[in-house]
């Protein structure tokens, strides 16, 4: 084999490998911008059918960090934990594992699923607003 033969074959060898690379890389891209992944803004939620400035609307905290649900004034119990979301949905564990809340994202609403929910229930029915299976919550600005 001549030196002109093999440089000939190595060049081909390094178009071949640069070829399959960028074919590697624009799958990648391609499959990173189809994830239908949904995000969810930082702020508070409130139960759609109260008013904001109402102290015992039913609301919704998300951070970065962490995530507050308040929905019964009455309870001792502090309803904080992480969420994860999956494609539109939203699920909220407390710290302790005790509790799992779950909410579908829509636009700037997260409607609560009870039936895939802990119970969410009023210490004094008279005293709150009760939350029932898709019930929104508003994204306040």
């Amino acid at each position: 084999m001549t030196q002109s033969t093999l440089e000939f074959e190595v060049s081909k060898i390094k178009k071949k490998i640069f070829v399959s690379i960028i074919v590697v890389l624009l799958i990648l891209i391609i499959l990173y911008s189809t994830n239908n992944t949904t995000t969810i803004k930082d702020g508070t939620y409130i139960l759609s059918e109260t008013e904001a400035n109402n102290i015992m609307a039913p609301r919704v905290h998300i951070s970065q960090e962490d995530i507050y649900f308040s929905y019964d004034l009455l309870s001792s119990y502090l309803v904080v934990g992480a969420y994860t979301i999956e494609k539109d949905i939203l699920t909220m564990r407390t710290r302790d594992n005790q509790y799992k809340y779950v909410f579908q994202i829509k636009d700037d609403q997260l409607i609560f699923k009870a039936n895939e929910s802990s119970e969410v229930k009023l210490i004094d029915n008279r005293l709150g607003v009760k939350i029932t299976n898709d019930s929104a919550f508003k994204l306040v600005e």
